[in-house]
């Protein structure tokens, strides 16, 4: 696993060049994610189960929310969809699957996909953009589940794009940034809110992980950018028998998740809808 250090300089230069922007979310009890996060189960269908009821329990129901049947997979992806005012979308995924044969796939990657709901009750009415969260299912066989739900899309649905954001094993150290899979302007722009919430964030390149979900974004030429928390000390913890909920420090994890929403909420102002809304 290679290292790179964002410097104080990016921090700062990201935050001094770009015009003031007001930022507004509503931050939810942190005995809520952790209530969330010890929802986790070995089985991946009640994986998907729980995720689609911790979504429905933070408010996303009827035509909201849907399970997107994956073509060769047992489970579906869940796709929680608020509508902003235009169709321009920003997507915020993880994936919600676990293969491994020693602990209970926490980091790997429950942390993530149980931060979907959290985020979708913290964010605000009148967004530009709509927000779709998304569950991937078979990530850790080949990202499938990802794959097939940008297959799926429609030329237009692709065109409306304008950002995704992947959640993957957060919350065993303060937030990390994949850099050589990230665009950098996303990444100056999450480097001007972690100034703004004085959280620290580091470059941390996790080629050993494998492909992530966000590559298929990628590959359909849409910016992304991908958070995690892994460094050569905890890196270990994937497929063992420490990947439980003690495996999160619950500061990290909390600072991470208010960290993506205030970026969700910067990237809603500063990210151009299509020309054609």
């Amino acid at each position: 696993m290679r290292v790179i250090h964002l410097c104080a300089g990016l921090l700062a230069a990201a935050a001094a060049l770009a015009q003031p922007v007001s930022i507004q979310f509503k931050s939810l009890d942190r005995s809520i994610l952790a209530e969330r996060l010890n929802k986790v189960s070995t089985k991946n269908p009640e994986r998907a189960q729980r995720l689609l009821e911790m979504f429905q329990e933070a408010g996303c129901t009827g035509d909201r929310l849907r399970q997107q049947a994956v073509k060769g997979s047992k489970i579906p992806n869940i796709i929680c969809t608020l509508p902003g005012q235009t169709e321009a979308a920003i997507i915020v995924g993880a994936h919600l699957d676990w293969w491994g044969e020693a602990g209970q796939g926490v980091v790997d990657n429950w942390s993530g996909a149980a931060l979907l709901p959290s985020l979708y009750q913290s964010v605000p009415q009148g967004r530009r953009h709509t927000l779709i969260f998304v569950g991937f299912a078979d990530r850790e066989s080949d990202p499938a589940g990802s794959r097939f739900y940008v297959r799926e899309l429609s030329r237009e649905e692709r065109s409306r794009m304008r950002a995704m954001v992947q959640l993957s094993s957060l919350g065993t150290a303060a937030p990390r940034v994949w850099m050589n899979e990230s665009d950098p302007k996303l990444v100056s722009e999450l480097a001007r809110v972690a100034a703004a919430l004085k959280v620290t964030v580091t470059g941390v390149d996790a080629e050993q992980v494998g492909t992530d979900d966000a590559s298929a974004f990628r590959q359909a030429k849409v910016p992304t950018i991908s958070l995690h928390s892994l460094t050569q000390q905890t890196f270990p913890i994937l497929g063992s028998a420490r990947d439980t909920p003690e495996a999160i420090r619950m500061d990290d994890y909390y600072a991470t998740y208010r960290l993506v929403a205030a970026y969700l909420m910067l990237l809603d102002a500063v990210l151009s809808p299509p020309a054609t809304q």
